[in-house]
């Protein structure tokens, strides 16, 4: 008998194993270029927005174009990391320093921002593959965006449970 349950349990955790393993991981999260630039187009001619438009490719990643034509916030995000790769364009990305007060109102409690810039920080030129990594808490904007537009890939992760803001 103890020999019947043995077999019995080797030929089941087999079994197991082998569904585990057909199974599979799921694919990779997909969307061509082609359908990301067109939604870009698509939301801009719609309207007008300083956080500009934005494509979301996943939870926390999205392709985001900014218009020269719109006022710029300055921001920081409390919570969050952020990643960002320039696709397209080129323009002055300020970051560090103080936001300048007074602060305008916001829903999103991971956006604290002013349409005031920053007070300091460090101004550089960024340009088609660069990349930027903001910790939580740094000041960020676009001081100008050269041309009409500047695309970028952006990553937004919640990396803590206690806001992190140097103001």
């Amino acid at each position: 008998m103890k020999s019947f349950l043995l077999s019995l349990l080797l030929v089941s955790g087999l079994s197991f194993t082998a569904q585990a393993q057909d199974s599979g991981a799921p694919p990779a999260i997909y969307k061509p270029g082609a359908e990301i630039m067109a939604e870009l187009a698509k939301a801009a001619a719609s309207s007008a927005s300083a956080g500009g438009w934005s494509v979301t490719i996943s939870p926390g990643v999205s392709v985001r174009r900014r218009s020269s034509s719109v006022e710029q916030y300055a921001i920081i995000h409390p919570w969050s990391m952020e990643i960002y790769r320039i696709l397209e364009g080129s323009g002055t990305f300020v970051t560090g320093g103080l936001l300048e007060l007074p602060l305008a109102e916001s829903s999103d409690p991971n956006i604290v921002r002013t349409q005031h810039g920053i007070k300091g920080g460090l101004a550089r030129q960024v340009t088609a593959g660069d990349v930027l990594v903001l910790q939580p808490g740094t000041p960020h904007w676009f001081s100008s965006i050269d041309g009409e537009t500047i695309t970028y890939m952006e990553s937004r992760i919640m990396i803590t449970t206690h806001p992190v803001q140097y103001q």
